[in-house]
């Protein structure tokens, strides 16, 4: 993960695919664009008191069928309020506040951590660039730069009218813009991620934005390419789609990875990968080459590093190497196989090796897997996790193999 994203706790990235710009997302739904030093929290102020997600434990996320789609949901009394953020258009998202109680509430969206800041209309300027733009002006705001923003909101000393100018040299200014937003709608921000050169929110029409629900489906076709898998758990395969996704757009990170050029290739994301070589350095270049010589993963090491919330170019590399291990000539298919799979399927499609591409099916008669397959000319394929003495040069075929060992 690059520098400007990285954090002291876990996040999602957001964008859209062949976008300039990324952002994360944390746990309690603070976005913090790519390279930009504030970052954007959402508060909200409900009947009896306002509630601060950093704060509060009945705090969920997820992601939208699992694609960068990030739902942060936070009780409010009689049910809840919804945060949703998700690429709108190459250089900007969309943080949608969804209020899903038969109540009112305000909402705040906080800007943390800004060196200039100013208020025209609709539209927030930070640190000289049109930032955040609504399709309404806010009706209160508060601005601070000593650390006392959350005591002035909080206590109902927000501000109506003209906002004037902020500025602070230390970037310690800390704006509020408050909206009300009535039981059952939704109130939609559109947030910049690029510099004073990219269009930004000047060509983003709010009215016109996909659904989340529509985008997050925008996200599963494109997944349609590429390296698929199908796990007898169906909790592995979303996990993997998942890290897809977000390989995705760490391959459109400005500063790239060597284990992200890796995993592209290694999930056959040719395009991507090919933009992900070119921002590498020769160094790292040599370390990406050296990345597909690692030693093979088992599946108990996969869940251990996917419990330990590792990049998705580590997590993937892993079980690639758990699925199809290329061996200079011999590829190995599912080098081992957990007792836990026994008498389930597996289906792997379009696996890139260095002959071409391989795919393979596994099904069981009793006790007993019959393997399917699909390779290029010139190789040997092995099923050692299934049968270690079994062992084909045949382009495509199926096999009925000896039972596993106990």
């Amino acid at each position: 993960m690059n520098d400007a994203l990285a954090g002291t706790r876990p996040h999602h990235l957001v964008g859209v695919l062949g976008g300039t710009r990324l952002a994360g997302v944390d746990a309690f739904g603070t976005l913090r664009p790519e390279r930009a030093i504030w970052s954007l929290e959402w508060w909200i102020g409900a009947d009896d008191r306002w509630r601060i997600p950093g704060d509060e434990a009945a705090v969920r996320q997820a992601r939208l069928e699992h694609m960068p789609v990030v739902r942060t949901s936070m009780r409010v009394p009689g049910g809840d309020a919804v945060h949703e953020v998700f690429g709108a258009t190459t250089d900007t998202v969309v943080v949608d506040i969804e209020n899903a109680s038969p109540a009112p509430f305000v909402a705040a969206l906080v800007v943390r951590g800004a060196s200039t800041a100013q208020l025209h209309d609709t539209v927030l300027g930070i640190d000289g660039v049109p930032a955040l733009t609504a399709l309404r002006p806010p009706s209160r705001w508060a601005a601070t730069t000593d650390g006392t923003l959350r005591e002035r909101v909080t206590s109902g000393g927000a501000s109506d009218g003209a906002m004037p100018a902020v500025r602070d040299r230390s970037a310690r200014a800390d704006i509020a813009l408050l909206y009300p937003v009535a039981h059952r709608t939704r109130l939609r921000i559109g947030v910049a991620l690029g510099r004073h050169d990219s269009p930004g929110i000047s060509d983003l029409d709010l009215t016109a934005v996909a659904a989340p629900e529509a985008v997050a489906q925008g996200w599963r076709a494109q997944l349609g390419r590429g390296m698929r898998v199908a796990f007898p758990d169906p909790a592995l395969t979303d996990a993997v789609d998942a890290a897809r996704a977000q390989l995705l757009l760490c391959g459109q990170a400005w500063r790239s990875d060597p284990a992200v050029f890796a995993a592209l290739e290694d999930w056959g994301f040719d395009d991507e990968a090919l933009g992900a070589w070119a921002r590498l350095g020769l160094l790292e270049r040599r370390r990406a080459r050296r990345l597909h010589g690692a030693p093979a993963s088992s599946w108990s090491a996969i869940g251990e590093l996917a419990r330990a919330e590792p990049s998705p170019a580590a997590f993937l590399l892993a079980v690639r190497d758990a699925l199809v291990r290329d061996e200079s000539g011999t590829i190995a298919l599912v080098p081992e196989w957990p007792s836990a799979w026994r008498g389930q399927a597996l289906d792997v499609r379009d696996a890139p090796t260095r002959r071409g591409l391989v795919s393979c099916s596994v099904r069981w008669h009793d006790d007993r897997p019959a393997l399917l397959w699909e390779a290029p000319p010139g190789v040997t394929l092995r099923a050692p996790g299934l049968d270690r003495a079994w062992s084909t040069s045949e382009q495509q075929g199926e096999v009925l193999l000896a039972p596993p060992l106990t």
